[in-house]
């Protein structure tokens, strides 16, 4: 178990890999925090298949947020980094298909939000996404109108690199960003 201490908030929070016996509350989380929301299932396959990326932060021992991906292999040289926004190559020489990591979902609770929470589970996931799984790259799905999210995957080298029209169910549309881990070169 990792404690960090949060950046406006002398409280610490933990955040360490999620069990079976979090699932419940992580949905709590996920159906407080997010309009998308999943069967219990889809969290058990992820946890099963991907065990050191479903992350769980605590505060006095209770759930207060989540993140949890999965390793895909895609050819799509989008999502993996190795293409610019325009179709310009960033990597020559590249052979598909290759590891990525999908960050599924990431949530913390309101009344949690800005103790620095959200970026210890995005900095754990990229840490696990890199050292275990040796992606080559994170992608993610986020709405266009959540700047908070935008902005915080941008601080950790995130790029827009495409806009999915009506991606969500209520029509909105979703900012594919993607974070290249391996050098380009």
């Amino acid at each position: 178990m990792q404690t960090i201490h949060g950046a406006k908030d002398t409280r610490s929070f933990a955040i360490r890999k999620a069990t079976k016996e979090d699932i419940p509350a992580v949905m709590t989380v996920n159906l407080r925090s997010l309009p998308e929301n999943y069967w219990y299932g889809f969290y058990e396959y992820i946890l099963l298949n991907w065990p050191e990326s479903f992350l769980v932060a605590e505060v006095n021992g209770v759930v207060v947020g989540y993140a949890m991906s999965r390793v895909e292999d895609t050819g799509d040289p989008l999502l993996l980094g190795l293409i610019d926004d325009k179709g310009n190559p960033l990597v020559r020489g590249w052979q598909e298909p290759k590891k990525a990591g999908h960050l599924v979902s990431i949530a913390v609770l309101r009344e949690y939000r800005g103790r620095g929470i959200g970026s210890a589970l995005l900095a754990e996931t990229i840490r696990v996404m890199r050292d275990n799984y040796k992606v080559d790259s994170i992608f993610l799905e986020v709405r266009v109108s959540n700047t908070p999210a935008i902005n915080l995957y941008k601080k950790f080298g995130f790029r827009v690199v495409r806009r999915i029209p009506h991606y969500y169910r209520d029509g909105e549309d979703a900012y594919v960003m993607v974070l290249r881990l391996k050098p380009t070169s």
